[in-house]
């Protein structure tokens, strides 16, 4: 029987070990589904190994490149325990997470998922600016994307709640003093009037905010922002802190009554929830 020599055994096992060296006549539709199962079993090295693969093979897979990002994307997190064999730092998993986005939307640049996936990567990151660069391609594409509205409501809430409560700070207004009859109002609203009526009406154009906690609750801190920035008013003011107290009730009893909300699947579960009132369950 024929031997076969020690370096050409070393060689064929280092072939079957590297990811780039592998049979010419390997299917890219196969090494796909083959990383799809792993990914789905939570198995990121095989499914990486095998997606690799199937790019190789076929560049223009837009759908391997898809989940080739999503696998990096869920190794990238600072709350994983990651495989202590992957020698990957965190860091170049979040290089190889954009990298393959950006190839799913070179081939594919209306590829919702691909857009809502690098826009919540930089919200994570507290990168607005991009994210929300990311996220207004995602409704150009798909108008009713509710990850994309919702999120957006969120990040102009965020402007707009920073910028008046750091204008609030310097004038060493209390809590429950109006900001309304100040000077400083007219200026704040300059800012912030648009962030808020456009942050509403993204919420608005979700069917599901009035069915769930966290959407409602967003509704009412708009409204509270508003509020705020109705200068010289009072009615108006007034007539916009009842309805965030409104909005506020109805997610706090939906956040009580967990069984009675009707989370689609594909509702964002990225964006954090709405701030609590310190030792109460519910919102605002």
């Amino acid at each position: 029987m024929m031997r076969i020599p020690w370096l050409c055994t070393v060689a064929i096992l280092f072939c079957l070990s590297d990811p780039h060296s592998f049979s010419q006549t390997s299917d890219p539709q196969t090494e796909l589904q083959l990383g799809i199962a792993a990914y789905e079993k939570a198995a990121y090295k095989e499914a990486v190994d095998h997606l690799k693969r199937a790019v190789l093979l076929d560049p223009s897979l837009t759908i391997a490149h898809l989940y080739l990002a999503n696998t990096y994307s869920d190794l990238y997190c600072t709350t994983c325990e990651f495989d202590s064999d992957a020698g990957d730092t965190n860091e170049q998993r979040r290089v190889l997470v954009l990298e393959e986005y950006n190839k799913v939307l070179e081939l594919d640049s209306s590829n919702t998922k691909a857009l809502n996936s690098m826009a919540n990567l930089h919200y994570r990151s507290a990168k607005f600016d991009e994210a929300e660069r990311y996220y207004r391609k995602t409704i150009e594409v798909d108008a009713s994307n509710s990850e994309a509205l919702y999120t957006l409501a969120v990040i102009e809430w965020h402007r707009s709640y920073v910028l008046r409560m750091e204008k609030r700070a310097q004038l060493k207004f209390s809590p429950r003093q109006p900001l309304i009859d100040s000077p400083a109002c007219h200026e704040i609203r300059k800012e912030n009037l648009a962030r808020v009526e456009e942050g509403i009406s993204l919420l608005t154009r979700i069917p599901q905010v009035f069915n769930i906690a966290d959407g409602m609750a967003y509704m009412g801190l708009l409204y509270r922002e508003r509020a705020d920035i109705q200068c010289d008013d009072r009615p108006a003011y007034e007539d916009d802190i009842k309805t965030a107290q409104s909005w506020a009730h109805r997610g706090c009893e939906a956040r009580q009554n967990p069984d009675s909300q009707n989370i689609p699947w594909s509702w964002p579960p990225s964006p954090p929830p709405p701030p609590l009132k310190s030792g109460n369950s519910c919102f605002l």
